[in-house]
């Protein structure tokens, strides 16, 4: 005799396997683009890594791109696995010589959120580390700002 639970039992189980990850609130996410800068005012910079983290609404990082300047227009690297969250390391380097890297502030990297509600993302940007041509630390700042769209 077949109780209702064992008869019950797959088709909870294929329901738990198609639902997907649970969206931030449902009908309520929008998307926004960040540009993040990083300025080693006069020293060229061929290296960075940068923590990134949306401190005041809940967000998903949903992508990353390049930069602007050629020694930084590839993706930076990060861990693909973290980017599901309001937290980011995203780290680059360059070996172009250093007459072909940028100094100043260049924009090196672009992220695309997922966010919730209407107020525009607010968020934390950490320099880990920068560094010269010559591997040699340097000081830089970083700051992001929001595409209109």
């Amino acid at each position: 005799m077949n109780s209702p639970a064992i008869i019950l039992l797959p088709f909870v189980l294929a329901a738990s396997l198609l639902a997907g990850p649970p969206a931030l609130e449902e009908g309520r996410s929008r998307f926004c683009v960040l540009d993040i800068f990083v300025d080693s005012s006069s020293t060229p910079l061929a290296a960075y890594q940068i923590e990134f983290a949306v401190t005041n609404i809940p967000a998903r990082i949903v992508g990353i791109e390049g930069g602007e300047h050629p020694a930084f227009a590839s993706p930076p690297v990060y861990d693909p696995a973290a980017i599901q969250h309001e937290r980011v390391i995203i780290a680059a380097f360059s070996t172009h010589p250093a007459s072909d890297l940028p100094s100043g502030k260049t924009r090196v990297a672009t992220l695309h959120l997922e966010v919730n509600g209407e107020a525009d993302p607010e968020g934390v940007l950490i320099v880990q580390a920068a560094g010269d041509p010559q591997g040699n630390r340097i000081q830089a700042s970083a700051t992001y700002q929001q595409r209109s769209q």
